[in-house]
């Protein structure tokens, strides 16, 4: 007979899929889902697995819940938020094990000719935030489709890990030969970055600084290796593929004047939440939500910073962003504080200065190196406080009685 234990296991196993923007989502859904039950359980939660036992007199059981944490699936999100909202009006544990399980075997709500098409456009949509060019918009579409094959193709599979290697490394190569003119123009590194975002861990890097500001202390130090291993991995594809062609020189940077209107930018954000429902197999009525949310951090970034600097700029999109998806999650129709929150922190977040400042180093370009990193360091810690505080805030706000929250 199933019980609130055998429920708790489901959500873990389903929340710790889900996992990799942190894992204080993970331990509320396992409590909530539990409740309902009389059940109490103790977690002991890892980046890649969760120990739950449970606290019951006279009869102790455990379980083991392993699972490599991602994004890629945002329809079980959604899936699981509506299921815990079920749960706790009341539903019988055998018909919840049954929900959730059907959860966890449905497949991925778009093919994957669809998904890896939407990698193209999530490329394509980023690229003129580096590069204000229609030649950035087009080489970035070209490449973030070879991008696209390669994650879905590689997706759960052994190969999986090494994606930012060889994707890496075959956008470089195909940009210095392919595209010389336009890596000569720019430097390589600009010119596959937009198609790379897909893989660079910058949401990771700072996923993590936010469990260590949380007191998550293992899971965020572990996420945090992991995220600069997962750079690493991209750092050495560019540099390789820039030494297999022979023109190393082109790993230093020159950033051009932008050749786009502001407009255009904001299209591209469009383009980029379009890409993203598909790439992360969200369901259609999410991207409703995620322009608006995108390009409101990203116009909020941009005037804050002219105003008062890049860290300021940080704080003050991020915190809107965080108390934005904080309170519209409490909406049993709207998608998850995860989704609402995933396409605002691609926009945040500064994986590709890390990248960028390593190459230009390579690339003898030592000053620009150094700036970038610099900033980088900067804005990981950033982003995390900035979306803290907009929760912490929202938190505190929403008065006694309100409605049943769900994250």
């Amino acid at each position: 007979m199933a019980d609130g234990f055998d429920v708790a296991v489901r959500v873990a196993r389903l929340a710790l899929a889900s996992s990799a923007e942190g894992v204080e989502r993970l331990e509320r859904f396992v409590r909530r889902a539990a409740a309902p039950y009389g059940t109490e359980i103790v977690l002991v939660v890892l980046p890649e697995q969760v120990v739950l036992q449970e606290e019951c007199p006279g009869r102790a059981r455990s379980a083991v819940v392993r699972a490599a944490p991602g994004v890629f699936r945002l329809d079980q999100v959604a899936a699981l938020k509506r299921a815990l909202a079920r749960i706790e009006d009341g539903m019988p544990a055998a018909d919840a094990c049954a929900l959730l399980d059907g959860v966890e075997a449905q497949r991925p709500r778009w093919p994957w000719w669809v998904r890896a098409l939407g990698v193209a456009m999530f490329a394509a949509g980023f690229a003129p935030s580096v590069v204000a060019s229609w030649q950035e918009v087009g080489a970035a579409s070209l490449l973030g489709l070879l991008m696209g094959l390669l994650v879905v193709g590689a997706g759960g599979t052994r190969a999986e890990g090494l994606v930012p290697f060889i994707g890496a490394f075959a956008v470089t190569v195909l940009g210095l030969t392919v595209l010389s003119d336009l890596s000569a123009t720019t430097g390589v590194t600009l010119l596959v970055i937009p198609a790379l975002f897909i893989t660079v861990p910058g949401d990771t890097l700072s996923a993590a600084a936010g469990e260590l500001l949380t007191g998550n202390l293992t899971a965020g130090a572990v996420r945090l290796v992991l995220a600069l291993f997962v750079l690493g991995l991209i750092v050495v594809g560019i540099v390789a593929g820039a030494g297999v062609t022979g023109h190393v020189d082109a790993l230093s940077e020159t950033l051009p004047e932008p050749a786009l209107p502001y407009v255009v930018l904001l299209a591209g954000w469009v383009v980029f939440a379009g890409g993203l429902v598909l790439a992360f197999n969200a369901e259609p009525l999410v991207f409703v939500w995620l322009v608006p949310s995108v390009i409101a951090t990203y116009v909020l970034q941009d005037g804050a910073t002219r105003l008062g600097g890049s860290v300021v700029g940080t704080l003050v999109a991020g915190a809107v962003l965080g108390a934005f998806a904080n309170l519209v999650d409490r909406v049993d129709a709207a998608p998850p504080r995860l989704i609402l929150v995933l396409g605002g922190f691609f926009v945040l977040t500064v994986g590709g200065l890390g990248v960028r400042g390593v190459t230009a180093m390579f690339g003898g370009d030592v000053v620009s190196g150094i700036q970038n990193l610099a900033d980088f360091g900067l804005q990981v810690p950033t982003v995390a406080l900035a979306l803290a505080l907009g929760v912490l805030v929202t938190d505190w706000w929403r008065p006694t009685g309100a409605a049943r929250p769900h994250q």
